[in-house]
């Protein structure tokens, strides 16, 4: 079958005219994608051994197909960093497909049914696989970029809120304690705080590594206590701390305190008024575990796992954005750590940031 009179396949055809196949595909493309010309290199880029793999599938006697092909994968990467469009990266593998029969055809080769199933079935895979990697990549530059942009606002921001935050501490001596007072410097501080996560998330997002740096623990969690001291006085909410005085951690001071900070603004956020947060650091088998539990009465059943989803609130006001619990997660991940949450019925939650003590 797929064999004329004086002998001969496609797969017999397609060996002894690779190199034909390879000029004619890569001359019809040649300046009619990317709007730019291409070296001849950059063009071929991974399409010779894509085409050695459909050469290899049409012998009569291979093995069955691959599922995809990673030749293609790497091709449709690479067309992404060159700036060809999608529908180019889709155009590529339908002008290989009519090479492959424009030769056939001067062989007086009439195709068999089944090479041309080898054929459209390794094409239509080599499509969906570089287009697979294609909009992966285009998707994770764009979030990059965007993270960037939010970065850099965020940076932006933290000048002039500086100078507020001085200027305020220099005024206050001269102010009466106030509510007023109280309330211009804990939004003060919440705006650092916010600022300080921001940049958090777009480093994370952009895969910045963190650096580590060794931290005493307990002295870091009274930082972030005394931090929070004044939004937990204005709810009347007692915070207690709990470390050893000589346990270490080496990890990135900034994305830690960014994790500890938004699970203990979330604690005070959810807890009843009139309760108690409390934070406990504890080492065991070289890891170390942090713990932040509130008094918000336990958690609705099922809700446990999206909690770490950005935008998604736990409180029906819709007062935050969501982010400080997938914050806090990105920064355990980013040092080989992760977050547990335990349930407490009728009391409130516990999150448990679970990190290698030499993160």
């Amino acid at each position: 079958m797929g064999e004329q009179p004086g002998g001969g396949n496609l797969y017999q055809v397609l060996t002894e005219r690779r190199a034909d196949l390879i000029t004619r595909w890569s001359d019809r493309l040649r300046g009619a994608v990317a709007g730019t010309p291409l070296q001849r290199t950059e063009l071929l880029d991974h399409m010779p051994a894509f085409i050695d793999e459909v050469i290899r599938a049409l012998y009569p006697e291979a093995v069955p197909l691959p599922a995809s092909s990673a030749h293609a994968e790497e091709h449709g990467e690479q067309r992404l960093r060159l700036g060809f469009d999608v529908a180019e990266v889709v155009r590529e593998y339908g002008a290989l497909h009519e090479c492959i029969l424009q030769i056939a055809g001067e062989a007086g080769l009439v195709v068999s049914f089944r090479d041309q199933e080898v054929v459209a079935r390794l094409l239509n895979a080599g499509i969906a696989d570089a287009v697979f990697q294609y909009v992966k990549h285009r998707d994770l530059e764009m979030q990059r970029q965007a993270s960037e942009h939010l970065g850099f606002i965020a940076h932006e921001l933290r000048n002039p809120l500086g100078a507020a935050q001085l200027a305020f501490r220099r005024l206050r001596g001269e102010l009466t304690e106030s509510r007023t007072v109280e309330r211009l410097d804990r939004n003060l501080r919440q705006t650092a705080e916010m600022i300080d996560s921001v940049l958090s998330h777009a480093s994370l997002k952009m895969g910045v590594e963190p650096r580590p740096a060794p931290i005493a623990v307990e002295h870091f969690l009274r930082e972030i206590e005394g931090d929070a001291e004044l939004e937990a006085r204005s709810r009347k909410i007692e915070i207690s701390v709990s470390a050893p005085k000589d346990l270490m951690i080496q990890a990135d001071p900034r994305l830690l305190r960014s994790a500890v900070s938004n699970l203990l603004q979330n604690a005070l956020k959810f807890s009843h008024e009139s309760s108690k947060v409390t934070l406990t650091a504890m080492c065991a088998d070289g890891r170390v575990t942090i713990e932040v539990a509130d008094s918000c009465g336990g958690l609705p059943p099922g809700k446990a796992a999206e909690l770490f989803t950005p935008l998604v609130q736990r409180d029906e006001n819709r007062s935050g954005f969501g982010l400080g619990l997938a914050i806090a997660l990105q920064a355990a991940e980013a040092h080989n750590g992760t977050i547990k949450v335990r349930d407490i019925p009728g009391v409130g939650c516990a999150f448990i940031i679970d990190l290698p003590s030499s993160a």
